[in-house]
């Protein structure tokens, strides 16, 4: 299935393992956007409207997790209702169990290979995509 080009918002306080995920999805042809806090996440997904925030879960001072629930609970019309995948080292029950909890659209564990970094997003934008569809 060839997916449109899509904005991606890379949303982790690594460097390095936000710049992976930039070079694996810019060589895809998405427009990738990076934010390297939990703080201040509604606002770039508000900035930027992403098709997908691919969100790092453990980050200091206010989590991925934190930040998302804080960014969900705003007034729908401020538009930060786009679909997450979570993105993290955590033990993959454990990041299983989060994407549930939080609605997320998958997840992928670091460290990650380019091609299933891909792979995750891919799998992202169309569960987002049939979601919206049967809304």
């Amino acid at each position: 299935m060839t997916l449109p080009v899509a904005t991606i918002l890379v949303v982790d306080d690594d460097p390095l393992a936000a710049d992976l995920v930039v070079a694996a999805l810019s060589r895809e042809g998405h427009v990738v956007h990076t934010h390297d806090s939990g703080f201040g996440l509604a606002v770039a997904i508000h900035r930027h409207r992403p098709a997908l925030v691919v969100l790092d879960v453990c980050m200091p001072g206010l989590s991925g997790y934190q930040a998302l629930k804080a960014a969900r609970a705003l007034d729908p019309a401020y538009g930060v209702d786009a679909p997450v995948l979570l993105y993290s080292g955590l033990p993959e029950l454990e990041l299983a169990e989060l994407t549930d909890r939080i609605g997320g659209c998958g997840y992928l564990r670091k460290p990650a290979k380019l091609s299933a970094i891909v792979d995750a997003v891919r799998l992202g934008l169309v569960s987002a995509l049939a979601r919206a569809a049967s809304e």
